[in-house]
């Protein structure tokens, strides 16, 4: 069994960091942009950003992931099928 040494915890905790404030940031800065009347476009505005936030978040968390398990060593599942196809043709020879 592989278990992660502290290099890829505090790695992982590093980006959960700088991912949060980021989005804090974004977040604060769309806030500080909008208006105290409440506007139909304001709505839109924010919902775009909450989006394109999470969809960075969710590509930002799936590159790190990545990353990780290329350190440690892991194959990925589409590695371990071409092998798995791989053995079955040697096999069957």
């Amino acid at each position: 069994m592989i278990t992660p040494n502290s290099d890829s915890i505090k790695s992982f905790l590093s980006v959960g960091a700088q991912i949060a404030d980021e989005v804090k940031r974004r977040l604060d800065e769309a806030a500080a942009n909008m208006d105290s009347k409440d506007d139909s476009s304001d709505s839109v505005n924010l919902e775009s950003l909450k989006i394109e936030i999470l969809d960075q978040l969710k590509e930002s968390i799936a590159t790190e992931v990545e990353r990780a398990i290329t350190r440690i060593g892991v194959a990925r599942e589409d590695e371990l099928a071409a092998l798995r196809a791989r053995i079955d043709r040697m096999e069957s020879k």
